[in-house]
C-alpha cells in the first residue's frame, strides 16, 4: 500500500478541488472577452488545461504555507494604461468603458454601467432597490459618499412586524402568508432610491454624455434580450417555486419550457424596456407622474404601505466619505459612513496596520499567527457593527471617532492574543445583535482623469421581496428586513440593536462598504467593494491587505480563499479549498470552525500600482467582467 505524505495529500486535495472548480466554472461561466476596437488594453485569462493547473499546484508547492492561494481561477486579469472598469455582470463593464472612450465622465460611465447590471443581474440589484457609493475626485483630492439606500415608508413603525393581526389578516391567501413579512410580500418593500441616486450622481459629477444615451444600451438588452448568465440561472433555480407561484414574476418563466430560464437562454424584458424609455425623457419618472402612480398601485396590490408621497419625498444624501489613514499616512482609505460599513473596513485595516504584515507573514513560521490576528480584527470590528445605524437618526459621532482613531485601534490591538480567542461576545464589546443582510452587486471604476467610483447596489435577497411591478417591470426590494426589531431576541440569545430599529424615513444598516484607497500624493491606488451581505467587510479587507501588504496582484488577491468571522455565530468560517493546516491551527487556538462553499462574497477590484499600469479583476465567484483602455 502506497503511503502519502501530508504534503502529497494536500496537493492531491488541491488538484481535486482545482479540477472540479475548473470544470464547473468553465462550463458555468464560459467567459469570453474582446477588447474594444482601438483599445490598448490587455486582458489575460488564467483559464488553462489540466497540465497547466497541475503546474500551478507544483509552483504553489514551493511555499506550501501560502495557504489561501489556490491555483488561478478562470477569471480575467485586465491590464490597462488609462482607465478600467470591474463589474459583476457582463457586458456592463464594456458599456461603461464605451462611455469613457466617448469622453464621458466617471459618473456618466457608472450610471450607464449600473443600469446594465440591474438587468443582467436583476436577482441582485435594480431600480427597485438602492445603493451606497464612494466618489473620489482627483482634481480636489476630496471623497464623497452618496447614500441612495432604501428608506422606511412614513407609515412604518418600530414594532410593525410583531403580533400585527391586521398584517396577518391581509396576508391570508397569499403565498407569503406563512413567510417572514419583512422578507417577502409588499410589507417587505422599502422606498427605492436607485434611480434618484443615479440622477444625483449624474447632476453632480456627470453630464458629458446625454442622459438618454447612457440608458440606451440597457434598453437594447431588454428589447433584444440578453443571455442568462450562470449566476442568474442559479438564483432562478433556487427561487423556482416562488417564481412559479407568483404571477407577477412570470417574466422569468421560459414560455418554451414552462420552467425558469436557464443558463444560455435569451431573456427579454419588454415592460422594463418601456419603463426605461420613459426614464430617458424624464429622469424622475419613477418618483413623480404616471410611472410613480403605477409603481404605487402595484406595491399596494401586494399589501405594501408605501405611498406616492413616500416616493416624492425620497432624497439621496451626499455626505463626506469616512477616511482612515494607514501605513503612517502613506495611504488613505475612503468609504461610506453609517448606515454603511465603511467604518468597519477602516477599523479592520487600522487594527492590522501596525502588525506590519508582509509576504513573510504567510510563511511556515507565521501564517497561523497572521490568520489569528486578522480573525480577531474581524471579531472586534463586527462587534462594533451592532452599534451602527442611520446617522440621521442615531448619533454616530463617538463611534465614528473611535473607529477611525489610531489610538483606539492600538488599544484593541493590545487586547488581541496570538494564542487565544474568546467565546463571549461581551469580551469584544457586543451586547446587542443585528441580523444578517444579503445579496448585492458591485461596480468599480477608475477614469482617465484619476476620478474613481466604487458602488454597491442591492435589493437584498435574490429577487428581493419575490414580487414585481407588472406595470413597470421592476422587481421590488425586501430591504425592510435589514432593520432590527424589538421583542425579537436573536437565535444566539442576544437582544436586537436599538440603533437599527425601524423609524419612518430611516435607512437600514448595511454591510456594504464601497471604497477607494489613495496614496499620499492623492493618486488612486485601489478601488474595491463587494457583494455578499454580512461577509462584505471581511472580504474587502482580505483582498486589500493581500494586494497592499502581501504584494499579490489583484487577481491573486481576489482568487485567494477567504476567511470570515462575524461574532454571531461565534465561529471561524473558511472557504472551501483553504488548507487544513489553517483550520487545525485555528482550532488549536480555541476557535470553533465551519466551512462555507466557494462563494459567499464577490469582490470587484482595480489596482493602480506604482502609478503605472492599471489592473482589474472581477471575482470568479460571479459572472462578471473587466474592461478598459
Amino acid at each position: 500500500m502506497v503511503q502519502l505524505t501530508k504534503k502529497q495529500l494536500v496537493l492531491c486535495g488541491l488538484l481535486g478541488v482545482a479540477c472540479i472548480a475548473a470544470i464547473a466554472i468553465g462550463l458555468g461561466v464560459g467567459i469570453q472577452q474582446a477588447n474594444p476596437s482601438g483599445s490598448s488594453s490587455q486582458i489575460t485569462s488564467s483559464r488553462s488545461g489540466l497540465f497547466e493547473t497541475w503546474d500551478g499546484i507544483n509552483k504553489f508547492d514551493e511555499n506550501i504555507y501560502e495557504a489561501t492561494v489556490p491555483p488561478p481561477s478562470p477569471s480575467l486579469l485586465g491590464e490597462f494604461d488609462i482607465a478600467a472598469v470591474s463589474a459583476d455582470g457582463q457586458p456592463c463593464a464594456q458599456i461603461a468603458t464605451d462611455i469613457l472612450q466617448k469622453n464621458g465622465s466617471a459618473a456618466d460611465a457608472t450610471v450607464a454601467g449600473l443600469f446594465c447590471v440591474g438587468v443582467i443581474n436583476t436577482q441582485s440589484m435594480g431600480l427597485g432597490g438602492g445603493f451606497l457609493l464612494t466618489y473620489y475626485e482627483r482634481a480636489t483630492g476630496k471623497a464623497y459618499s452618496l447614500n441612495a439606500r432604501e428608506s422606511a415608508a412614513a407609515a412604518a413603525y418600530e414594532d410593525m412586524y410583531h403580533g400585527n393581526e391586521i398584517l396577518m389578516e391581509n396576508a391570508k391567501g397569499r403565498w407569503w402568508a406563512d413567510k417572514k413579512p419583512s422578507l417577502q410580500g409588499g410589507l417587505a418593500v422599502a422606498v427605492p432610491g436607485e434611480l434618484r441616486g443615479y440622477r444625483q450622481l449624474y447632476e453632480r459629477f456627470g453630464g458629458k454624455i446625454p442622459w438618454a444615451e447612457l440608458i440606451e444600451p440597457t434598453i437594447k438588452l431588454c428589447e433584444d434580450g440578453h443571455i442568462v448568465n450562470w449566476h442568474m440561472a442559479r438564483a432562478l433555480k433556487l427561487n423556482e417555486l416562488l417564481i412559479m407561484n407568483e404571477p407577477s414574476m412570470s417574466v422569468f418563466i421560459n414560455p418554451d419550457t414552462g420552467t425558469v430560464y436557464e443558463e444560455g437562454d435569451t431573456l427579454t424584458r419588454p415592460q422594463l424596456a418601456k419603463t426605461l424609455r420613459e426614464i430617458q425623457s424624464d429622469p424622475d419618472a419613477l418618483y413623480t407622474g404616471q410611472l410613480a402612480d403605477k409603481l404605487i398601485q402595484d406595491i399596494q396590490s401586494f399589501d405594501g404601505i408605501i405611498t406616492i408621497e413616500d416616493l416624492q419625498n425620497y432624497r439621496p444624501l451626499w455626505k463626506d466619505a469616512v477616511n482612515v489613514s494607514i501605513q503612517h499616512g502613506n495611504y488613505t482609505l475612503y468609504s461610506v459612513p453609517p448606515p454603511g460599513s465603511g467604518l468597519l473596513l477602516g477599523f479592520i485595516l487600522n487594527i492590522l496596520d501596525e502588525y506590519n504584515i508582509t509576504p513573510e507573514s504567510m510563511n511556515e513560521e507565521n501564517f497561523i499567527v497572521t490568520h489569528q490576528r486578522i480573525t480577531e480584527a474581524f471579531k472586534w470590528a463586527y462587534a462594533k457593527r451592532t452599534e451602527l445605524g442611520d446617522a440621521d437618526f442615531v448619533d454616530m459621532t463617538e463611534l465614528t471617532h473611535n473607529l477611525t482613531s489610531d489610538a483606539f485601534a492600538k488599544s484593541i490591538r493590545s487586547q488581541i492574543k496570538d494564542n487565544r480567542t474568546f467565546q463571549d461576545p461581551e469580551h469584544y464589546g457586543a451586547v446587542t445583535a443585528v441580523d444578517n443582510d444579503h445579496g448585492t452587486a458591485q461596480f468599480s471604476l477608475l477614469a482617465p482623469n484619476g476620478d474613481a467610483v466604487s458602488v454597491t447596489s442591492t435589493i437584498n435577497l435574490y429577487f428581493g421581496a419575490g414580487i414585481r411591478s407588472v406595470q413597470t417591470g421592476i422587481v421590488f426590494n425586501d430591504e425592510m428586513d435589514d432593520f432590527s426589531a424589538p421583542n425579537i431576541t436573536s437565535y444566539f440569545g442576544i437582544p436586537p440593536s436599538p440603533a437599527n430599529f425601524i423609524k419612518a424615513g430611516k435607512r437600514p444598516l448595511s454591510s456594504m462598504c464601497p471604497s477607494v484607497l489613495v496614496d499620499a500624493d492623492g493618486n488612486v491606488r485601489l478601488v474595491a467593494g463587494a457583494a455578499g451581505g454580512t461577509k462584505i467587510p471581511s472580504a474587502v479587507a482580505w483582498v486589500l491587505l493581500r494586494n497592499l501588504w502581501l504584494n499579490e496582484d489583484i487577481k491573486k488577491a481576489v482568487d485567494a480563499r477567504r476567511i470570515h468571522h462575524q461574532l454571531f455565530p461565534m465561529k471561524f468560517s473558511y472557504e472551501e479549498g483553504t488548507l487544513p493546516d489553517i483550520v487545525d491551527g485555528m482550532q488549536k487556538i480555541g476557535h470553533e470552525t465551519e466551512m462555507f462553499g466557494v462563494g459567499g462574497s464577490v469582490v470587484c477590484a482595480i489596482s493602480h500600482e506604482n502609478n503605472e499600469k492599471i489592473y482589474a479583476n472581477s471575482d470568479f465567484r460571479k459572472a462578471g467582467e473587466v474592461d478598459g483602455f
